[in-house]
């Protein structure tokens, strides 16, 4: 049994046994002291840490809604189906929409012509009146030169009126027959 001290390097010697026993027992109280202020100096990780957690989860929300996403789960094919689809959908919309403005111009157009057609006829009308008025205005200037001397003509001869109406024209006094006679036979008197 001697020999189990000397093989784990025991002394024999009781106080030199104590005095590395000392000897040790500072080492580990030396490195227990360092270790001690070593974690005092070391930083704390726990709020970077705990971002870190923050953005994990929320890396694997991400994930997860990618992997539930039903574009994820097609097959090239079937999104090509489905690009197809949608772009037929898309231009028969678009196609539905050019024919309702395409009709509402139709119409607008529509609208404007007879707008044009009207105001054209307006003017139309209008001129064909402006003419009706310069002829009415005319063939009464007409019949105003030509039917009071029809008319005059057409009344007794003992009226007068021919002679009535050329004195008034002329701006005289009318004479008749009858006062031409009377003013020859009064002339001769006033002279004397």
């Amino acid at each position: 049994m001697t020999d189990i001290p000397r093989q784990y390097g025991i002394a024999d010697d009781p106080t030199q046994a104590f005095e590395s026993l000392r000897q040790e027992i500072s080492l580990l109280h030396t490195a227990i002291q360092g270790l001690t202020a070593a974690r005092e100096k070391m930083p704390d990780y726990s709020p970077t840490l705990a971002a870190i957690s923050r953005q994990l989860a929320a890396i694997t929300e991400g994930i997860t809604s990618i992997e539930q996403a039903p574009a994820v789960k097609l097959t090239p094919s079937l999104m090509v189906q489905q690009l197809a689809k949608a772009a037929a959908d898309a231009r028969a919309d678009d196609k539905r929409q050019m024919d309702e403005a395409r009709a509402d111009l139709h119409k607008i157009i529509g609208r404007i012509d007879g707008i044009v057609v009207r105001a054209r006829s307006t003017d139309h009308q209008r001129r064909r009146e402006l003419w009706m008025m310069l002829g009415a205005f005319l063939s009464g200037i007409l019949l105003w030169s030509i039917l009071p001397g029809f008319v005059a003509r057409s009344l007794p001869q003992s009226w007068h009126v021919p002679q009535w109406m050329a004195a008034r024209t002329l701006g005289t006094e009318q004479i008749t027959p009858d006062d031409q006679v009377i003013d020859n036979i009064q002339t001769p008197e006033k002279e004397n």
